[in-house]
């Protein structure tokens, strides 16, 4: 009985690895394609390509189910070893299963290199100009999750590497492409309240730039912000006098969309925001589906009020004066040129003149910090940067608790430094969890309030859990900002913790 036991354990092992080994081959896939010049010996080039991870950006494809939108690139690792190797640069996006391209044509989406170390193989330029100047021809027989299949025919052209001939040699190409991917797809977390879709259905897929597109839930997300700031910062927007073109009274402000911002001072529309149109889904971090979100694009304002002429000192009493010193150094310039008088003596008079010249005048730095506003909304801060508040005076600042809802705020006030210049009023407004602030050093020399955000420890990842609001500049501008923001559009979009 034993001895039975034992040969049956055997011949189910042995089977299962057979089974295993066969599956294993069938899940490899391969790329052969033959070159044939007009004038020559045929080329072909191939290799083999284990089963793909289904997150690796060098071996991915989708089909969505939603518009018919396809993509598929494929390339080798970065550090892909021997290059004497055959390897392949395909990128292709086409809802038709047949279609042509030239490199370089109307459509760059689409492109197919093979090459080695010695020769590489692409499709033809374009060139309106030549007879005959065909195209290369792509064939996709499947796509699936798990496998794509396609053909590759027509023209091709052939450069050898190290050739210094521009122009490559013209011939076609017969090829065949089949690779294997685990069956599945990338995805975020469900935006909770919006039945969207999570797959990432990523025709910009791209780990060296930390970029790809953002899954329908995630673009839903970053439209509900929008919606919501837009909300929020509405009562403010009616209640600053902004012109933004044309000149501007003295008083005015005008309201700046900051660079790299997105601008939020159009007209508030409700709107689904939970809808998507699976083409305009922007673009994200390359593993933002693996963290919490934050807001790659920072919501940011400015705004900057208009100075009077005369608080600016720009009087018919200063011209004259700044006139009639300016004409001084000049007379005492000639002088030194002539040698009436010593150079020491021009340069303390000089000095003097110059002194005279701007005794008067206000202090330029000090109004442009006290009339400008920066402004920006921070959403799942994730880093010290965004939690810690640079300080402009260290023993004048407070922590204080006036904003409804809010753990706390930090305000410190406008300082001069060392070197005489200004520095800006700062204040922050924080909701949702933090620490107790407390004082550090940032290393690089400056003093601030430190705190570190909460979050849950399986939370879903397309949830708000807390928002910063930091401002920098004018104390006066700062309160007017406090009285009319909507803090309350901004709370609700928090999950508590």
């Amino acid at each position: 009985m034993i001895r039975q036991n034992t040969f049956y354990k055997y011949a189910f092992s042995s089977c299962l690895a057979v089974m295993l080994m066969t599956m294993g081959h069938a899940q490899t896939g391969n790329l052969t394609a033959t070159f044939t010049p007009k004038d020559g010996k045929p080329i072909t080039l191939q290799f083999s390509q284990p089963l793909l991870k289904f997150d690796t950006p060098h071996g991915y494809w989708y089909a969505n189910p939603h518009n018919g939108d396809r993509h598929m690139q494929f390339a080798p690792e970065s550090f892909y070893g021997d290059r004497a190797a055959d390897v392949a640069f395909i990128s292709l996006h086409e809802p038709a299963n047949d279609f042509d391209f030239y490199e370089g044509g109307g459509n760059d989406s689409n492109s197919v290199t093979i090459q080695n170390k010695i020769l590489t193989i692409s499709a033809p330029e374009y060139d309106s100009r030549a007879l005959g100047n065909k195209p290369m021809h792509i064939h996709i027989n499947s796509l699936t999750a798990s496998e794509i299949s396609f053909t590759i025919s027509g023209a091709a052209s052939l450069r050898m590497i190290n050739s210094s001939n521009p122009n490559g040699t013209p011939g076609t190409i017969n090829g065949t492409g089949h690779f294997f991917r685990e069956p599945k797809y990338i995805q975020s977390d469900v935006l909770p309240g919006c039945d969207c879709d999570p797959t990432i259905y990523a025709a910009v897929y791209d780990e060296e730039n930390n970029v790809r597109t953002a899954s329908p839930c995630e673009k839903a997300l970053n439209n509900k912000l929008f919606d919501a700031v837009q909300k929020a910062m509405a009562p403010l927007f009616s209640n600053v006098q902004h012109t933004g073109e044309g000149k501007m009274a003295a008083g005015d402000i005008n309201v700046i969309m900051m660079p790299g911002h997105v601008d939020i001072n159009v007209p508030v529309k409700d709107r689904p925001y939970c809808s998507s149109d699976y083409y305009h889904n922007g673009l994200t971090g390359f593993n933002a589906q693996k963290k919490y979100f934050s807001n790659d694009d920072r919501f940011g304002l400015r705004f900057m009020r208009t100075v009077s002429d005369e608080t600016l000192g720009v009087t018919t009493d200063a011209a004259a004066n700044s006139k009639m010193q300016a004409a001084k150094v000049d007379s005492l310039y000639k002088l030194a040129s002539a040698k009436k008088i010593t150079m020491e003596q021009y340069m303390k008079a000089a000095q003097e003149a110059m002194t005279n010249m701007s005794g008067n005048s206000p202090d330029i730095k000090k109004l442009e910090a006290e009339n400008n506003l920066y402004l920006t909304i921070i959403f799942n801060p994730d880093n010290k940067t965004e939690t810690d508040l640079k300080l402009a005076d260290k023993n004048k600042t407070v922590v204080t608790h006036n904003i409804k809802g809010a753990a706390f705020e930090i305000f410190s006030p406008i300082a001069k430094d060392g070197d005489g210049n200004w520095v800006n009023s700062r204040q922050a407004i924080y909701f949702g969890k933090f620490s107790a602030p407390g004082n550090a050093n940032s290393g690089v020399g400056f003093d601030v309030k430190t705190t570190n955000a909460g979050y849950p420890v399986n939370g879903n990842k397309l949830s708000i859990y807390n928002i910063i609001i930091k401002m920098e500049g004018g104390k006066d501008l700062m309160d007017k900002a406090i009285a009319n923001i909507d803090f309350t559009t901004l709370q609700d979009l928090i999950i508590k913790q």
